[in-house]
């Protein structure tokens, strides 16, 4: 069974039929990172008034790593990340320009053991990227879109 998330719903769709229920929609691969620095601390970035991890889209000839580390970098200002195990796989949709997109991000496990200043890449809308013990993660996580709490609940962390 695969989930997709239509903004705060959602549905199930068969294994058998995620195929023909993808030839629906333009898809779009996409890569994002779940960062935790030596704290034991977890990187959250704030965008369009909701708490958020960093991702975005792939590029031609890029592999889903190099995409999923290229756009914690852009999104956060953080460098020379290590990147861990994939976590999940999340599908979303969204209209842009009369389409329908269904989004597949591939989400990994990620290690900043530098602990650069976080410089929030304004220009994607992103207000503020700060760093969550894990304890609070529930309060920030509140009004979250429910495919990013997937991504905590994968990684065992709610």
């Amino acid at each position: 069974m695969q989930t997709v998330y239509f903004e705060r719903d959602h549905i199930t769709v068969d294994d058998a039929q995620f195929e023909e229920f993808c030839s629906h929609f333009v898809e779009v691969p996409a890569g994002g990172g779940l960062v935790r620095n030596r704290e034991g601390k977890y990187l959250l970035i704030f965008r369009h008034d909701v708490w958020d991890l960093p991702k975005g889209k792939q590029e031609p000839g890029e592999s889903i790593e190099t995409c999923a580390l290229r756009e914690v970098e852009e999104e956060t200002g953080l460098h020379n990340l290590q990147l861990r195990e994939r976590l999940c796989i999340t599908h979303h949709t969204y209209q842009l320009f009369g389409q329908k997109i269904l989004k597949h991000t591939y989400w990994y496990a990620m290690y900043d053991e530098r602990e650069e200043p976080l410089l929030p890449q304004q220009e994607e809308d992103i207000s503020r990227a700060e760093w969550v013990a894990r304890e609070r993660l529930p309060e920030y996580l509140e009004g979250t879109y429910p495919s990013i709490v997937e991504v905590f609940v994968s990684a065992g962390l709610l």
